[in-house]
């Protein structure tokens, strides 16, 4: 043992205190087997004061929780801890002796009212207990003996290493390389100094000598640490001696630069002995910075007992209080002199000149500062939450809790290509845990004083109260410290965010980006809501939900930024730059992190009324010890919030430049000739950047965002995005006069090697159109969206039919009370908008007419007949009526009265007696009533499809089948149960779902539309979309309108389809149909604000909250939630949840509207799901979208057989998907430079000027021209005027009525050219007795069995003879793919 440990553990220090009661609180205690362990087995902590244990990453120290990237915790219990085993135990023995009858003690009705009155339910409590319980680990217990024994003997080596005596900078180097190849091999280590690193012949020696003192310091040795998805950290902490250093050590990197020495003696040290055949051993860095190297141990695989526990050690060297003046670090000084970053050669003079420097008026170094100081700080902080911890006895669970809930929202070591993200390593779990700290101890805001918690609070109350702190303030505007020592302002004018530490030297948030701040404060106020929402308790989505760290589903828009850092990373960096500059980027500890801060802080900036978050987060994917040599291009992610109202705003308002010249300056340098000085309505004069013309549709304006970010990267960082993101008008004006504060990452015109952005937002778009959306040609090779179809002229006409219908009231029998419209397409969720036919030549016609559904509702009535098939004759003399009246009215209209059952003869009015090709025996067919008229509206150009609401035909329907039942008539009193519901669902059902999901997309959430859209697409590409076996369209717009409404989902509301749609693909690949509740909350619509009406930004709400001194979020009352939940347990008690699809919603508690779903289709969406998830993600880590048309293209090797249709005869043929969306942007790069170069070559030879003014004018008449022409094709039968005749609908519907119950069959109902089938295996593969009423064709089967009956067999033979027969002229051959 090295001298002075004894003399150390003599005394009681402030180790010895730290060590001495970690674990002992209310929840968990040591174990009687545990404190009887000999000092060999387990380390002694009241012994023993050189030992504590954290998992965090930093905890203390760094800040860095160690939680890279951190997974849902356990809970299945198999790791648990004896001790946490016992703990029930002994509590049951406890209430033993006491008595079964005894009076409760003081704590348990604490707890008894804690559960009542914090706790939505009693599961919600047992599941924070458990999570507690199991996601712990704690130092001194049998799991972690390993590990205690394996931190006792790093102790032992690191204080017996060998004294190395001072040197010169480059001797240490030349010592460190030969001293690394003898221990490592061939191999040589590096120093790992910082950047800028020491020069030749620096006037600075650098030595070694043993560590006297060592502890282990976080949240291990103190009950905080947490199971996590990459392990946990364990922190050595080494004080590096006094002597080593002087007393201006702090100025110009000194500091850093003996401690890289320092670390690297210490890896070689660890190298030599015999820990070498324990543990993998690497350098790695501290929060990514540079400055803060540490000694990196991995537990190998063939040691089972530590690398079961997939924890990390890391030895981290510091120093003491007293070895560098603190006073000195405080953050308005400057210890970086300007003098050293600019000299080209550090000679002795010229350092010793920029040493002696007089600080004078030189810019400030405060994160380099405060990084020196977070060294020194290490013990002082372990101690202050050492003395909270025994305070506050469930300070600790808490802790523990906000650590998971932080950790499930990092996208640290998440998975990216062939790296993973870092995600936020400097705003972590030890702040977290030191603002708990601040609110338990010395919460000191402004002018007040005093604790905000209480310490007898439990470690929910205490959690719960820390999530509500962060939500709702701000520490940009409002600082805090602990006590009232610090000078405040002096903190408030150097950092952006302050958060004042107990010794009030150190800023805990230095160097945390305002992007982090944002995340965190409104992931805070989501989690708020969550934790005290009266509908049900969402334990799953506070500390469960893994989507919160998928940056392909957390933000609106995604890009991958692949960045040439050549010029940050190459050794004469900064030779060139202004010396300002080149000491901010100092700052920031790394290159990367550099860049991160400037492109981050660049768009907040330049987009702050379009975006609420641009998130930045790096790719590593070389460890720290290659250095910098393997990081020359890196990719960076750059996740945007966007807000809904602005985003989508054609012309952003800049300032007025005579009222605001220095913003105006600003706007002019971020958009260049894109700013421009215009007049508006009101008589204002502001800059503005035109991104549109009037009539632009939504689908266009939600890419303005990435046009946007596209434009300001390449002006501002030379950073060429693909061709589909810009214009041409953009790339006119984008290279013009760009400014001298831009930062290049190499040149636009390299494409090979310069920096590149890539956005699957804006290339998703295009599968959501059409052949005749992309002008009909099937070959376009342009990638980027044409002008979609849109639906207010639909709706627009709808408008002006419902007008016109109610201009005939007084030539009806009757007032029309309401028109209520059940089409998708007036709702703004139908995969191809309406299409509007000019009446030319007297009709206008087109290879499918879709008609738009609507319900025309009459006042009430007494003289309404009692008998259905009156009743029906009624309707028809009303629908008769009103197209007489119509057409004398408009002349130029067309419109036609139809008898849908005309011919059948049907006596009572309903077709009990038809046969199944003519009912149906599916009840989800959609069939629609018996007569209606359709309308060809003469100014729109658009067929609505007219018939009549009468709730009394519901009314009779009901009343007949329960005579029919009384009667003993079973079938027809179930053919009449059916009419009933096909009653209510085309009448009733319908109409409610209209109105709901045209008040999400149109009022409230606008990216709705496109994701119901996007969704259908995706279905129907993949044969799931339908009345044959996939999801109705309802079903669809309710699993859309899930991701928009759900309040219970800790992410906010999609802001753009691409988000929208990946969110229904996550939803689709994890829901579990069988043990979770799906219900849609339509009534929590305006939680996130309709962007216009509302707040559309979390600012709103929280100002609500505070003022009602509680966080309510909207949604349905509790009452309404407990009768869908009631009748979801009564489902799964009746054996009804086999797997299947079941939506409910609080009209529709019972989800009895659109049925359920089959288990197989269930199954196939997830799998499909799954693998679309992975294609987006391979897509955003490649920077390529070679894999997006795999997302949207069907495998049909799993089908047992395939029916190929006559492409002619499939009328909706040109509602496919342009082949244009399904070429990558490899295959268009070369037509794309060729164009671009014939632009250039006419521009120089002095082609026509585009004048600025003119260009929205010109997008304007060609968007006009493009509406005009709207593509028409003959119909294929030569039948014009065929209004929703589409015979490949009618076909399936058949063979599923007459197949159903061996057949499963799957088609793309817009215009796909195919047919899959799978046989039923319970019916195709095996015998069964002849049966007269088995609805299969059968054939005798070979083997006999002795038995009264004869046994048959499915003849699938006949069956396909049968198939194709049915569709004669339509089937154009017929694989049999399984036998």
């Amino acid at each position: 043992m090295a001298p002075g440990l004894a003399d150390k553990r003599k005394r009681k220090s402030s180790g010895a205190e730290l060590s001495e009661n970690p674990q002992r609180t209310k929840r968990q205690s040591k174990p009687a087997v545990v404190e009887q362990e000999t000092d060999e087995d387990v380390i002694d902590y009241e012994d023993d004061d050189r030992f504590a244990a954290s998992d965090d990453s930093g905890d203390e120290s760094s800040g860095v929780d160690g939680e890279d990237g951190l997974d849902e915790p356990m809970l299945s219990g198999e790791n648990a801890s004896d001790e946490t085993k016992l703990q029930p135990q002994q509590a049951g023995d406890h209430k033993h002796e006491r008595g079964l009858n005894a009076n409760p003690t003081n704590s348990e009705i604490m707890a008894l009212n804690e559960t009542s009155l914090l706790f939505k339910s009693n599961l919600f409590k047992l599941q924070v207990d458990e999570l507690l319980s199991e996601s712990a680990i704690l130092a001194n217990t049998k799991p972690t003996r390993a590990l205690d024994a394996a931190l006792k003997q790093i102790r032992d080596v690191l204080t017996s290493l060998d004294d190395q005596k001072e040197m010169s900078v480059d001797a240490a180097a030349n010592f460190v390389r030969k001293l690394s190849r003898s221990v490592g091999g061939s191999k040589a280590l590096q120093i790992p100094f910082p950047d800028p690193s020491p020069v030749v012949n620096m006037p600075m020696t650098l030595g070694f000598k043993a560590p006297e003192v060592v502890n282990v310091v976080g949240s291990y040795p103190l009950g905080m640490a947490v199971r996590t998805r990459n392990g946990f950290n364990v922190d050595v902490v080494v004080q590096m001696p006094e002597e080593l250093f002087q007393d201006r050590d702090h100025l110009n990197f000194r500091y850093f630069y003996k401690r890289a020495f320092y670390v690297a003696m210490l890896l070689i040290g660890l190298q030599q002995s015999p820990l070498s055949d324990l543990f993998d051993m690497e350098l790695g860095s501290l929060r990514g910075d540079m400055r803060l190297p540490v000694v990196v141990m991995r537990p190998k695989s063939d040691v089972k007992h530590l690398s079961k526990l997939n924890c990390t050690i890391r030895v981290v060297p510091s120093i003491s209080r007293d070895t560098l003046p603190l006073k000195r670090l405080m953050p308005g000084r400057n210890h970086v002199r300007p003098s050293y970053i600019a000299a080209k050669k550090h000679t002795s003079a010229a350092n010793s000149a920029a040493d002696n420097a007089d600080e004078g008026d030189l810019p400030a170094t405060p994160v380099y500062n405060s990084t020196l100081l977070s060294d020194a700080l290490l013990l002082t902080h372990m101690k202050y939450l050492f003395e909270t911890t025994e305070m506050c006895p469930e300070f600790a669970h808490a802790a523990g809790l906000l650590r998971i809930w932080l950790s499930q929202r990092n996208v640290a070591g998440e998975k990216f290509g062939q790296g993973h993200l870092v995600g936020s390593q400097r705003l972590n779990g030890f702040v977290l845990t030191m603002i708990l700290a601040w609110l338990v101890r010395g919460a000191q805001s402004g002018g007040g004083s005093g604790s905000k918690l209480s310490g007898s609070m439990s470690a929910y109350q205490l959690f719960k109260s820390t999530i509500e702190f962060l939500a709702a303030h701000d520490f940009e505007e409002n600082p805090i410290q602990f006590g009232t020592d610090a000078d405040i302002d002096e903190f408030a004018n150097n950092f952006n965010a302050v958060f004042v530490d107990p010794s009030a030297s150190l800023n805990l948030l230095a160097g945390v980006q305002g992007w982090e701040l944002a995340e965190l404060r409104m992931e805070a106020r989501r989690t708020a809501l969550d934790l005290n929402s009266s509908a049900d308790d969402r334990f799953s989505h506070v500390f469960l939900n893994k989507a919160l760290s998928e940056v392909a589903v957390k933000y609106d828009h995604v890009f991958r930024i692949e960045a040439d850092l050549s010029k940050f990373l190459s050794p004469k960096h900064g030779a060139d730059m202004d010396t300002t500059r080149r000491l901010a980027d100092l700052e920031f500890g790394h290159p990367v992190a550099a860049v991160q801060s400037r492109i981050s802080s660049f768009l907040s900036s330049a987009l702050q009324r379009q975006a609420r978050l641009v998130a930045v987060h790096p790719c590593a994917d070389k460890s720290f010890s290659e250095g910098n040599k393997a990081m020359r291009r890196h990719v960076f992610v750059v996740g945007i919030i966007a807000d809904a109202a602005e985003s989508r705003r054609m012309v952003d308002l800049g300032p007025n430049p005579d009222a605001q010249p220095e913003e105006a300056a600003r706007y002019r340098a971020y958009w260049g000739e894109r700013a421009e000085l215009r007049r508006f309505r009101d008589g204002a004069i502001r800059l503005a950047t035109v991104w549109g013309a009037s009539g632009m549709p939504f689908e266009r304006r939600v890419l303005i965002l990435p046009r946007m970010v596209a434009f300001l990267l390449r002006r501002h960082f030379c950073i060429r995005a693909t061709p589909e993101i810009m214009t041409p008008e953009d790339l006119v004006i984008v290279d013009k006069a760009r400014p001298k504060s831009s930062q290049a990452f190499g040149s636009v015109d390299d494409t090979t090697n310069g920096s590149t952005l890539f956005c699957l937002s804006t290339r998703i778009v295009p599968f959501a159109q059409t052949l005749d959306d992309c002008g009909g040609d099937v070959e376009s090779q342009a990638l980027a969206p044409a002008d979609l179809g849109t639906f207010e002229a639909a709706v627009s006409g709808y408008d002006e039919l419902q007008r016109e219908i109610k201009e005939l009231e007084e030539k009806l029998p009757l007032h029309v009370l309401a028109l209520h419209p059940v089409s998708p397409g007036l709702r703004y969720a139908s995969l191809v908008p309406p299409k509007p036919l000019p009446l030319d030549e007297g009709r206008g016609d087109d290879s499918f007419i879709e008609p738009l559904h609507v319900l025309v509702e009459f006042e009430s009535s007494t003289k309404w007949p009692d008998d259905i098939a009156a009743l029906h004759k009624v309707k028809a003399a009303f629908l008769m009526r009103i197209a007489d009246c119509y057409r004398a009215e408009h002349p130029d209209a067309h419109v036609d009265v139809v008898n849908r059952f005309y011919g059948y003869g049907a006596a009572d009015g309903l077709l009990t007696g038809g046969s199944s090709l003519t009912l149906g025996a599916q009840e989800n067919f959609d069939y629609e009533g018996d007569n209606f008229i359709d309308i060809r509206h003469a100014t729109s150009g658009f067929t609505f499809r007219l018939s009549i609401l009468c709730d009394r035909e519901g009314t009779l329907l009901e009343k007949k089948a329960s005579e029919m039942r009384v009667a003993g008539l079973a079938l027809r009193a179930d053919a009449l149960d059916m009419a009933r519901r096909r009653w209510a669902r085309n009448n009733q059902w319908r109409a409610m779902h209209h109105r709901h999901i045209l008040d999400l997309c149109q009022r409230h959430h606008p990216a709705a539309s496109m994701t119901i859209r996007l969704l259908k697409r995706w279905l129907s590409r993949h044969m799931l979309l339908g009345q044959a076996v996939g999801v109705p369209e309802e079903v669809a717009e309710l699993v859309a309108a899930h991701v928009f409404s759900d309040v219970s989902d800790a992410l906010s509301a999609p802001a753009t389809g691409y988000a929208g749609f990946v969110r229904c693909l996550r939803l689709l690949a994890e829901w579990s149909w069988k043990d979770d509740l799906f219900a849609v909350d339509f009534s929590a619509d305006s939680r996130e604000g309709d962007g216009e009406g509302e707040d559309d930004d979390d600012d709103g709400l929280v100002a609500k909250t505070l003022a009602q001194g509680v966080w309510l979020s909207k949604g349905m009352s509790v009452d309404a939630f407990r009768a869908i939940q009631k009748a979801f347990d009564g489902a799964k008690e009746k054996n009804k949840c086999k797997g299947g699809w079941r939506v409910a919603t609080e009209d529709d508690p019972e989800a009895s509207w659109w049925g359920t779903g089959s288990p197989i289709l269930t199954r196939r969406l997830r799998t499909l799901a799954k693998a679309s998830l992975q294609c987006i993600a391979d897509c955003l880590a490649a920077g390529s979208d070679e894999s997006l048309p795999q997302v949207f293209a069907t495998p049909l090797a799993d089908y047992d057989f395939i029916i190929k249709l006559d492409g002619d005869a499939v009328c909706r043929k040109y509602e496919q998907p342009p082949k244009s969306a399904f070429r990558t942007l490899a295959d268009t790069t070369a037509d794309t430079t060729g164009a671009k170069q014939e632009g250039r070559d006419e521009e120089e030879s002095g082609g026509q000027e585009i004048f600025k003014n003119l260009l929205p004018t010109m997008q304007l008449q060609s968007q006009q021209g493009k509406r005009s022409s709207v593509r028409r094709h003959p119909n294929p039968f030569n039948q014009p005027g065929m209004v929703g005749f589409d015979p490949v609908d009618l076909y399936v519907r058949d063979l599923v009525n007459v197949y159903h119950d061996s057949i499963l069959f799957f088609n793309d109902m817009y215009g796909g050219n195919i047919i899959a089938g799978l046989w039923i295996p319970s019916v195709v593969q095996q015998d069964m007795p002849l049966n007269s009423k088995a609805h299969a064709n059968v054939e005798p089967a070979a083997a006999q069995k002795k038995a009264s009956r004869p046994m048959v067999k499915y003849n699938t033979d006949a069956v396909v003879e049968g198939i194709i027969r049915l569709g004669e002229g339509l089937v154009d051959d017929f694989i049999l793919q399984k036998e």
